[in-house]
């Protein structure tokens, strides 16, 4: 299993990167902060039902998916 990198500023570049080279439409927040939990959606956090699951956007997931929605609250961005 290959490490995961986390980084707020070089996620949210490479989101924003991600969307311009496909065409996609950047949904997740340009600020990287969840606008319904507050919590940063590429910081490696704390699962909020299970403490023992890590979750967030990593820099490799933000170069190669679509971000619709954030880790930490489930909130969808595309609705």
């Amino acid at each position: 299993m290959s490490e995961k990198t986390f980084d707020t500023y070089q996620s949210s570049v490479a989101q924003a990167e991600y969307c311009a080279k496909t065409g996609a439409p950047h949904f997740a927040p340009r600020s990287g902060v969840c606008w319904n939990c507050n919590k940063n959606i590429y910081q490696e956090l704390p699962h909020r039902h299970h403490t023992t699951i890590m979750c967030g956007i990593s820099v490799e997931q933000a170069k190669n998916q679509l971000v619709t929605g954030c880790p930490h609250c489930n909130r969808s961005y595309c609705d």
